[in-house]
């Protein structure tokens, strides 16, 4: 038994600091003002009043929402070793103003939730002509981990009367160092038994979306995959795409064109893959629609189609922005052409952008990369998949698709389009249909409109089915009768639905704890979501709103197309600032690789250096030397789920790993015990939000369990244990 007290975990119980003034008559400490307020409302060398014979102070006129950022650009600091911070205020002649604030990390990251000032002062309120101060107690909202390098103080009350609140006056802005320990949550049993639940982990679980060609070797993402709403509309002839409804309908050439098809950016994007030793997951559009030039083309011109809310200069004004590219919606008392229809522009011509795409032009597409890269059984590409979230077509592709898309077109698609795929390499892996989240899950975007995220005409007609049911009863249909198999993965995207979890800077504890609970939506049957869907009702015995995902798709596999494996191309469980998130990162591949997912990548590549990136070095590079996770996942459980996370796996012969996420904003201590005798010695590595991944400690083990103390707050841990003979194998360790 060793404690985690090591210099390099920063704890406070290890050693204590110093504060950290961030104003005291000017900004300090590397601190700069970022401050979106007007310049007119806010001075940072007000020369009175001041607190405590300060020579200045900060003078700010909350109003419109204005803030004051102040941020340390470059630096990052470390929560844990603050105890709260303090500032001091004073209401000059009015009192009562309406002021808040929140901690942050660079810019986007939120470390904090908002907190009015007067919540935070004894009196209650922000007094006139008098001092009072400031507390946030970081103890006391949970505010242990990560860390911070940026603080707001802004407007309450969004009057916009031209003179707006009173004036106050702040001084003497300071992080006070850490007096008392974080403190302790228990302990937390965890039991391992490498007999049990032992399946193979399938590396594709670690792929991405968009990595950069450096990084992709240097983490080794497994996959890399080419997707998103743009891929729908791909022409590869012209290396031209489709923003679609993310950027006003455009087409948007892209690449130099010289050479094409040849050197077209799918073509980089492949050979950077297979380069980083990555499978590139390739989106073949089905939708039938593809750019018609190398040109840039609104998908609702405004002299064609009328007046529009806004155009590309009023939105994202830049020298050559398209004033005529339309964002598809306008007003019924503005524009007369007879286009605009409930708020929207019909009737439109897809053939402004577009030409036909049939499933022969995307078939010429694989014999130009077979030509360029190889066969699926050689070195090409092995993996393509069936667009991307074809049920929202007539949302985010509306130019061209307005309706809305049902079970059949679906299945029609996929007939033409993977059959296409397979004529043209037979060894090629297809995945599809492709859904966005919940609702296509049960049923068509048909259903959808009019009806519920669950039932609906549409359904049933085809049986009663959920549609991702009734489409593998369809593959395996046509299998048997053709003898082919169109699809090979089922493919899913998922991204939890609760405030501020998934894409979201969102880093404070309320939002990390709904972060973490919400990774039981992809396995728990008992779980109901704490989003939306948990009030999707409970409808005889489909328990709607319990997601079960995994399990639940898995016994569709299992009841009409056995043999299918199962994909999860595209979620999200935070922004890569976010502590919360990469620990919830580190869990949904654990989750992945215990419950059986075939592959897997996030949405999108982490940042370079993120904390999200450490997610995945703990399972791919553990050591900084090689050392990945692999082999097969094995049973592991845990006396407390929401504070502390345990997965184990188990590679024969060599060593067994076990990951412990502390989801809590306390230290915990955790025993972990096996069900057979170990012995040699262990060693522990894992990242919090302040540390990136490095070894933790190391110490010896002689029986059947070993005790790590202090495990830290918001951080993921892998313990290494060498099996029996006390030795790691193939020089990992």
């Amino acid at each position: 038994m060793r404690k985690l007290c090591l210099a390099a975990l920063m704890l406070w119980s290890c050693a204590q600091g110093a504060s950290l003034t961030l104003y005291d008559d000017a900004l300090r400490n590397g601190f700069g003002d970022s401050s979106w307020a007007q310049a007119a409302d806010y001075d940072l060398f007000n020369p009175a009043p001041t607190y405590a014979g300060s020579a200045d102070s900060i003078k700010f006129i909350a109003r419109n929402w204005g803030g004051l950022q102040f941020i340390a650009s470059g630096a990052e600091f470390n929560v844990a070793d603050y105890q709260s911070l303090t500032f001091h205020i004073n209401g000059g002649s009015a009192g009562g103003q309406k002021v808040q604030i929140y901690v942050c990390d660079n810019y986007s990251t939120t470390l904090s939730a908002t907190y009015p000032v007067e919540a935070l002062i004894a009196g209650g309120t922000i007094p006139k002509n008098a001092w009072a101060t400031v507390t946030l107690d970081f103890d006391a909202v949970h505010m242990t981990y990560g860390t911070f390098n940026c603080l707001v103080i802004m407007d309450a009350d969004g009057s916009n009367d031209a003179g707006g609140q009173p004036a106050v006056y702040i001084d003497q802005v300071v992080a006070n160092a850490r007096t008392t320990p974080i403190g302790n949550g228990g302990a937390v049993n965890v039991m391992v038994d490498i007999s049990a639940n032992v399946h193979p982990i399938d590396p594709l679980i670690f792929g991405v979306a968009f990595g950069d060609a450096a990084r992709n070797a240097q983490i080794g993402y497994t996959v890399d995959r080419w997707g998103g709403n743009s891929t729908t509309r791909y022409n590869w002839q012209v290396d031209t795409d489709n923003k679609a409804s993310d950027y006003l309908f455009l087409n948007e050439p892209e690449g130099s064109g010289a050479g094409l098809p040849a050197n077209s950016t799918a073509d980089q994007f492949i050979s950077d893959a297979l380069a980083a030793h990555a499978q590139p997951l390739l989106t073949i559009p089905t939708i039938g629609w593809t750019p018609k030039d190398r040109a840039k083309r609104p998908g609702f011109s405004i002299a064609k189609y009328g007046s529009q809310y806004n155009n590309e200069c009023t939105i994202n004004y830049f020298l050559g922005c398209d004033a005529d590219a339309g964002d598809g919606y306008c007003d019924a008392g503005t524009n007369t052409t007879g286009h605009c229809n409930g708020g929207v522009i019909t009737g439109n011509d897809p053939a402004d952008t577009s030409i036909s795409a049939p499933a022969s032009f995307e078939q010429g597409w694989i014999a130009h990369l077979q030509a360029t890269f190889g066969t699926a059984a050689a070195t090409g590409v092995k993996l393509y998949t069936l667009d991307n979230e074809v049920m929202l077509w007539n949302s985010t592709h509306r130019d061209v698709h307005p309706l809305a898309p049902n079970y059949d077109e679906i299945w029609n698609k996929t007939q033409s389009y993977a059959a296409a795929i397979k004529a043209q390499d037979a060894a090629a892996q297809v995945t599809g249909p492709v859904t966005w989240g919940y609702c296509d899950l049960f049923t068509s975007a048909q259903d959808v409109t009019p009806v519920t995220c669950v039932e609906g005409a549409d359904r049933q007609a085809h049986g009663g089915l959920a549609f991702v049911a009734w489409y593998l009863q369809q593959v395996c249909g046509y299998q048997q009768a053709h003898g082919q198999r169109l699809v090979d993965y089922l493919d899913l995207h998922y991204y939890p639905q609760g405030a501020n979890v998934s894409l979201s800077g969102a880093d404070d504890s309320a939002t990390a704890g709904l972060r973490l609970r919400s990774l039981q939506e992809l396995y728990d049957p008992a779980w109901i979501s704490e989003s939306w869907i948990g009030g999707a009702g409970d409808f005889d015995s489909n328990h709607y709103n319990k997601p079960n995902l995994i399990p639940r798709v898995r016994a569709w596999i299992d009841a009409y197309c056995p043999g299918t494996k199962l994909a999860i191309t595209e979620y999200n469980w935070g922004n890569d600032g976010t502590t919360s998130g990469a620990v919830a990162e580190a869990e949904a591949l654990a989750i992945f690789a215990r419950e059986g997912v075939d592959m897997a990548t996030r949405w999108v590549a982490p940042e370079t250096g993120s904390k999200a990136e450490r997610a995945f070095q703990i399972f791919l590079n553990y050591d900084g030397a090689g050392a990945q996770v692999s082999g097969d996942s094995v049973a592991a459980t845990t006396t407390s789920i929401d504070q502390v996370g345990a997965y184990a796996f188990h590679r024969s012969g060599q060593r067994t790993m076990v990951l412990l996420t502390n989801k809590d904003t306390v230290n915990h201590d955790v025993t972990i015990g096996f069900n057979a005798n170990q012995s040699g010695t262990w060693k522990l590595y894992g990242f919090d939000g302040a540390n990136g991944l490095h070894q933790l400690a190391s110490g010896s083990i002689a029986g059947t369990a070993v005790t790590l103390q202090g495990l830290p707050p918001m951080s993921a841990n892998l313990l290494v244990v060498p099996d029996n003979d006390g030795i790691f194998k193939n020089g990992f360790e």
